[in-house]
């Protein structure tokens, strides 16, 4: 039996109308973004000059200022100490959009949104694949929403790595399960190139490729590859950015410059428990009521690790636990709605929960619609989300 072509955008006409699908999303979110920025009092100051800021896509905020600087001007000599920098900012996204940059001409920004875009709809086609692998036909249109929904989609289309970081992981995840080690390895060690939480893929990896039908050496030595090759990425840059600036703890110089506990790992699980209580204490959630977002997060990706331990999706549970696991290392919960959006095996779980459960579908997918029209007219405004 053959298997299936690779599923690509413009091949065949489920795959076409998926891409139609996300094009036309993607244009609903900018147009969100135009109502969001001129109608709503929402407004706050751009911390950028005013000719980045004008130059600055609507999904441009933050972060995205670190990586156009990158795709500008590449990574530049060490800080001074305390200072904030490039260097924690992982390639593979930014550099590759600055190979665009500089073939082209186009804009930095521009150049960073057509990598994001690109990724995305070579990603969704083989989300519906796998979708329809594990459920049958048209599981695709039970499982999408459930993604496209999510309170962050939005960070899919921005100029940061999620849309990337997704792609990359479809296909490590499509290679592993067919036995392809070479690949699998290949696609899991770029995702260590493109961000730290790419350390939490592995356990999910070593996992699916046990289970997967190798059998003897194979099988042992290919899941502790796999398990590592993620990791490996990480550990790339995170000293090698180092040894190539001939400063070798540059990485976490410049992480700490942000957050203590991100330059101590030793300081994480510490400063992660204590958080929510300090927020309470000093009244913060009360000020800012999004700031329990994160743990909102944390806690449902929980229950869905739960519920993927019950349906014996092994592999999956290996990678949500990661992910919760790795918030807790770091010592923080800022970026957890982020970092969960792109385990598309927890949508999975979400749409299987809600399977046969209307009301609880439209609950869901609809307080995901309030939560995600929310959080996008505030990114939009210079208001933080994670």
């Amino acid at each position: 039996m053959s298997r299936p072509t690779f599923p690509w955008p413009w091949h065949g006409p489920e795959n076409r109308k998926l891409t139609l699908v996300v094009l036309l999303w993607l244009a609903a979110l900018q147009l969100w973004a135009l109502v969001s920025i001129h109608l709503l009092p929402l407004g706050r100051p751009s911390p950028w000059t005013e000719e980045t800021t004008r130059r600055a896509p609507a999904f441009a905020r933050f972060d995205s200022g670190w990586y156009n600087s990158i795709v500008e001007k590449g990574y530049p000599a060490p800080p001074a100490p305390g200072t904030q920098s490039e260097h924690a900012f992982f390639p593979l996204y930014p550099m590759t959009a600055r190979a665009i940059h500089l073939a082209t001409g186009l804009d930095s920004f521009r150049a960073a949104v057509a990598v994001s875009w690109a990724a995305l709809l070579l990603a969704v086609p083989l989300l519906a694949s796998e979708a329809r692998e594990r459920f049958g036909e048209r599981a695709d249109l039970r499982t999408l929403p459930f993604l496209l929904l999510y309170p962050v989609a939005f960070f899919l289309a921005a100029v940061y790595t999620e849309s990337l970081f997704l792609l990359l992981a479809l296909l490590a995840f499509r290679a592993t399960r067919r036995g392809e080690l070479a690949p699998a390895l290949l696609f899991g060690l770029l995702l260590g190139l493109t961000r730290a939480p790419a350390a939490a893929v592995g356990p999910g990896l070593a996992v699916a490729w046990w289970l997967g039908g190798a059998t003897g050496t194979r099988r042992a030595a290919g899941a502790s590859l796999l398990l590592l090759a993620p990791l490996s990425g990480v550990l790339a840059w995170v000293f090698g950015i180092g040894l190539l600036q001939g400063e070798p703890n540059l990485f976490f110089r410049s992480m700490g410059a942000w957050r203590t506990s991100a330059g101590n790992p030793f300081a994480g699980a510490v400063a992660f428990a204590l958080e929510p209580v300090r927020m309470i204490r000093t009244g913060w959630f009360m000020e800012h009521p999004g700031a329990i977002a994160p743990f909102v997060h944390f806690g449902l990706f929980a229950v869905l690790g739960a519920f993927q331990l019950r349906m014996r999706r092994w592999a999956d549970a290996a990678w949500t636990a990661g992910v919760l696991g790795l918030a807790v290392a770091t010592g923080t919960a800022d970026g957890i709605p982020r970092y969960t959006l792109t385990v598309y095996p927890g949508h999975f779980a979400a749409a299987a929960l809600c399977e046969g459960r209307p009301r609880l579908k439209a609950l869901w997918l609809g307080a995901s619609l309030a939560l995600l029209l929310l959080n996008s007219s505030f990114f939009v405004n210079w208001h933080f989300v994670s």
